[in-house]
C-alpha cells in the first residue's frame, strides 16, 4: 500500500472575508504534518490526531476521501492518517486550513500522483466545507500556508488577488 507525508504551516489573517469574500492571509512558522498510509480496507478512513486534543477528526476523514474521490479509488482504498502539529487549536492560526493543506498533499503523495497548486487548494476548501470548519472557505489561510508570504483572495471566486514574499526584517512573536 501507499505512504505519504506532507508538511504544511500555519497562517494568520489580515483580513477576515466574512464581509466581504476577500481576505487577506499571511504564512507563520509553525506547522503540521500529516502521514497518511493507504490500506485495502476501501472507504475506512482512521484519523489520529497528535497531540491528542479530543478534537473532532472529521477534517482527516473529508480530506482523505476528497482525495481518494477525486483519483476515482475511493472504493479501493481505505487510509490510516496522523497529523503532528505546534499549531494550538481554536486560536486564530489557521489549524483547520493547515490540516487540510497537509493531509491533501499526503493523501496525493501516498497515491503516486501530482496535481496542480489550484486543484490541491480547492480539494483542501472543499474538505474544509464539507467537515464545517469553514463560513468562508478560508481559500485566503489556505493560500496562505500553501504559498507563504502574504496573499489577498477572492474567497468566493478562489482567486488569488496578490501574492506577495514577508520581508526577512519581520518577526511575529
Amino acid at each position: 500500500m501507499g505512504y505519504g507525508a506532507a508538511i504544511a504551516y500555519g497562517a494568520a489573517t489580515i483580513v477576515n472575508a466574512i464581509a466581504t469574500g476577500k481576505g487577506a492571509a499571511f504564512g507563520l512558522d509553525l506547522k503540521t504534518e500529516a502521514r497518511v498510509e493507504l490500506t485495502n480496507e476501501a472507504g475506512i478512513i482512521r484519523g489520529k490526531i497528535i497531540p491528542n486534543t479530543g478534537e473532532s477528526t472529521r477534517l482527516i476523514r473529508e480530506a482523505v476521501k476528497i482525495v481518494l474521490d477525486y483519483f476515482g479509488v475511493s472504493k479501493k482504498f481505505g487510509a490510516k492518517v496522523e497529523t503532528i502539529s505546534n499549531i494550538p487549536i481554536a486560536k486564530g492560526l489557521k489549524s483547520s486550513s493547515v490540516a487540510a493543506n497537509a493531509i491533501i498533499l499526503a493523501t496525493i503523495a501516498s497515491l503516486g500522483k501530482k496535481l496542480s497548486d489550484k486543484v490541491i487548494l480547492d480539494l483542501g476548501v472543499e474538505a474544509a466545507f464539507k467537515a464545517k470548519t469553514t463560513v468562508t472557505g478560508a481559500f485566503d489561510d489556505a493560500c496562505a500556508s500553501y504559498f507563504g508570504g502574504i496573499v489577498i483572495t477572492d474567497n468566493i471566486k478562489r482567486k488569488i488577488i496578490k501574492k506577495e514574499k514577508f520581508s526577512e526584517r519581520y518577526k511575529v512573536l
